[in-house]
């Protein structure tokens, strides 16, 4: 697996590439640079390319990110609550739906899109609300 990311000052959101096979330790690696960059720079903003990504994660070890993110965000003082994740994938990928649907259940907010500019919208309407 590799995996790039770093911080948009223009559009306040972390973003990361991450290509090949995403095992549970890469996720932890992802989430702990993640999560300095978010508190760092005060963001709540994610967008995650993950279309040249394969997880190969069991269903437990999916249904356990949410509560895994939300414990690297709480020592920090940091809402994962507040955060919004958008995650571009490729149409291709089941793995990704799930994900969506236990973060939903969490109430944290992760939204899936094919299309990357899509992705980009939905983050800038929300960055407009919460940096009025």
């Amino acid at each position: 697996m590799a995996h790039t990311l770093h911080y948009n000052p223009e559009t306040r959101t972390v973003e990361a590439v991450v290509q090949g096979a995403v095992s549970l330790g890469d996720i932890k690696e992802i989430f702990t640079a993640a999560v300095r960059s978010f508190v760092a720079h005060e963001s709540y903003l994610y967008l995650a390319d993950y279309r040249d990504a394969k997880l190969n994660l069991s269903t437990i070890e999916i249904y356990s990110l949410p509560k895994m993110l939300a414990s690297m965000t709480s020592p920090q003082g940091y809402s994962v609550h507040k955060l919004r994740r958008a995650i571009v994938i490729d149409e291709k990928t089941d793995d990704f739906l799930f994900y969506e649907t236990v973060t939903l259940n969490s109430g944290q907010s992760t939204k899936l899109f094919y299309d990357m500019d899509k992705a980009k919208e939905w983050l800038a309407d929300y960055a407009r609300k919460l940096y009025q």
